[in-house]
């Protein structure tokens, strides 16, 4: 099942970004613009090409009416994804202006198709029905307020989420079903490749992408399987976890280490026999924080072990 390494096509793509597959992309496109066209042929694809996982290359896109969409699906989640679809239009420009042979340098205002940008998220974060991502966020000296943007509208298209569009757009519902019974599967303990088959087995035989995956079953399998097995992906995750991980390890460290240098100040104060309203003054504390603290203090005392007090407050 592991196929060629060389070419990694995308399930989204593959039912999106191909010609003889425009009828879908002209119903997703329609879906999200509240558009009624309905001949494909109006449509022109401009997907770049060497589609590379979670690489320089886009999953779909396409020029209609003016308009530039750039479409992309995300299976894990990423604040990146402005800055991505930026270098897309970056790229898709350059392509446009080179096959209309326009000159940027003459006096005269060139007109260029509308950008939109919208990213599919089906990833396992929670996340609202719709976001917008901005560039400038990503900015290390903030610019004014509109002075320079672009924008990433994500779209979270797992199971419950984004219904009205669902409803417009079928394929895109039938593949967000297909992704979330894979899901379903591996909540079960199946291994990857079996969770594919049986998420397959229950599309065909519930009419979900049936024609589709008549057609490219083999195929599709070996596409989600390296999606989903995807190590750079893999590796972007444990990355992600560890550094959050580790930035609550600092911050739990610096609040015990706060925690730790107030007992030892209460301690101090206990020696000298000072009540708890006078330690509380003190310290410029709560008097029930320092209540709390002098009253599994007097356990220890007179040594007033800080680890020991330290300890069983963690527990309380």
């Amino acid at each position: 099942m592991e196929g060629s390494k060389k070419h990694k096509d995308r399930v989204f793509r593959k039912l999106f970004g191909y010609e003889k597959n425009k009828g879908n992309l002209l119903e997703l496109y329609n879906a999200l613009n509240d558009s009624n066209y309905t001949n494909p042929d109006d449509l022109e694809i401009n997907t770049l090409d060497d589609v590379f996982y979670m690489n320089m290359k886009n999953d779909v896109s396409c020029i209609i009416d003016w308009n530039m969409a750039i479409y992309e699906h995300q299976s894990t989640w990423s604040y990146n994804m402005p800055l991505r679809g930026y270098r897309y239009s970056a790229e898709l420009y350059n392509d446009y202006i080179v096959r209309n042979n326009l000159d940027v340098f003459r006096r005269k205002l060139i007109k260029i198709p509308t950008p939109q940008y919208y990213v599919f998220y089906n990833g396992n974060e929670k996340r609202p029905d719709r976001e917008v991502l901005k560039l400038s966020d990503a900015f290390m000296v903030p610019c004014k307020d509109g002075e320079f943007e672009w924008t990433a509208t994500v779209l979270n298209i797992n199971a419950g989420h984004n219904e009205e569009l669902m409803s417009k757009c079928s394929i895109l519902r039938e593949y967000a079903i297909m992704v979330s019974k894979i899901k379903e599967f591996l909540a079960e303990s199946l291994e990857l490749k079996d969770a594919i088959k049986k998420a397959i087995d229950y599309c065909l035989d519930n009419n979900v992408l049936k024609e589709f995956l008549q057609d490219h079953r083999s195929e599709v399998e070996d596409m989600l399987w390296r999606e989903y097995n995807e190590e750079e992906t893999m590796a972007h995750w444990k990355e992600d976890f560890y550094e959050e991980g580790e930035q609550h390890g600092l911050e739990v460290g610096r609040a015990n280490g706060e925690k730790i240098k107030l007992i030892k100040l209460v301690c101090k104060k206990l020696v000298k026999n000072k009540s708890i309203e006078e330690i509380a003054d003190d310290l410029e504390e709560d008097v029930s924080t320092i209540e709390k603290i002098c009253n599994v203090a007097s356990k220890f005392a007179p040594e007033y072990d800080v680890d020991s007090i330290m300890e069983v407050l963690e527990k309380e």
